[in-house]
């Protein structure tokens, strides 16, 4: 499981260092300690989406070429559903 936050195609650390613990409500256990994401965090996420979104591919996309994209992200998500599983479940 990947601690760090995902932009701008990039694992990174919060900007502030900061981290929470993922806690296990039925045992209490902490189950991962995560990068908690500041204001700065969350603003830089934005923009970055923002200028993928209106810059790269996926506007000018047809729907039979976005249907392929979401097709292998479906089959990815099948591939791992038994680790998805166990991680909703904790």
């Amino acid at each position: 499981m990947r601690s760090e936050l995902y932009i701008d195609g990039k694992w990174v650390k919060a900007l502030n260092g900061e981290t929470r613990n993922v806690i296990n409500p039925a045992t209490e256990e902490v189950i991962q300690t995560i990068s908690a994401a500041s204001a700065e965090d969350v603003d830089i996420a934005v923009k970055t989406a923002r200028r993928a979104f209106d810059h790269d591919g996926w506007p000018r996309l047809s729907g039979a070429q976005r249907a392929k994209y979401l097709r292998a992200i479906a089959k990815g998500i099948r591939k791992r559903q038994e680790e998805i599983s166990r991680l909703e479940h904790r």
